[in-house]
């Protein structure tokens, strides 16, 4: 991965360790996104890009409310090869997340610019909450799922990088 592409992932792991992960690996193989994953396949079955049928969920954005499942909003349904497509560079490598995004965006344009889910998209992505409202609502719903889960390693939820930043 390049350096100039690090900011956001580390930004992302730095959310999912305030979440309790400690990779990102972990988050993908918790029951937490396997809920979230299956909820998606069950709004949208088919890959938003091309006519087969979703695998993979690909993560349009990493805020507190997508990790956690708050909304779907930055979850897009696609299939392996147009998730690789979009990802994996001409060298190879793992892409920026804005230029997997982009691709993602014309690829779903041209095979339908009327699909559900890109309308769902672009209408409903401003209006959303501000960041302070995703994170406190965030947070709260992590602490009541703690709770419930009765974990005996309480997470820290006041540790998000912004909020952090905000304290020194």
């Amino acid at each position: 991965m390049r350096e100039k592409h690090a900011f956001v992932y580390s930004t992302r792991n730095e959310l999912l360790i305030a979440f309790g992960y400690r990779t990102y690996k972990q988050y993908l193989k918790s029951d937490e996104w396997k809920a979230i994953r299956q909820r998606v396949f069950q709004q949208y079955s088919e890959c938003i890009c091309c006519d087969r049928a979703a695998e993979v969920v690909h993560h349009v954005k990493y805020d507190s409310a997508t990790l956690l499942g708050l909304h779907t909003l930055n979850l897009a349904p696609l299939c392996r090869s147009c998730h690789e497509r979009m990802e994996i560079d001409e060298s190879g490598e793992k892409g920026s997340l804005a230029r997997a995004n982009t691709l993602m965006l014309d690829m779903a344009r041209k095979k339908n610019p009327k699909q559900e889910w890109l309308l769902r998209f672009y209408r409903d992505r401003k209006p959303w909450k501000s960041k302070r409202q995703v994170d406190n609502s965030a947070r709260k719903a992590a602490w009541h799922r703690r709770t419930e889960e009765k974990q005996e390693v309480p997470r820290d939820y006041a540790g998000v990088f912004w909020i952090r930043a905000r304290r020194r």
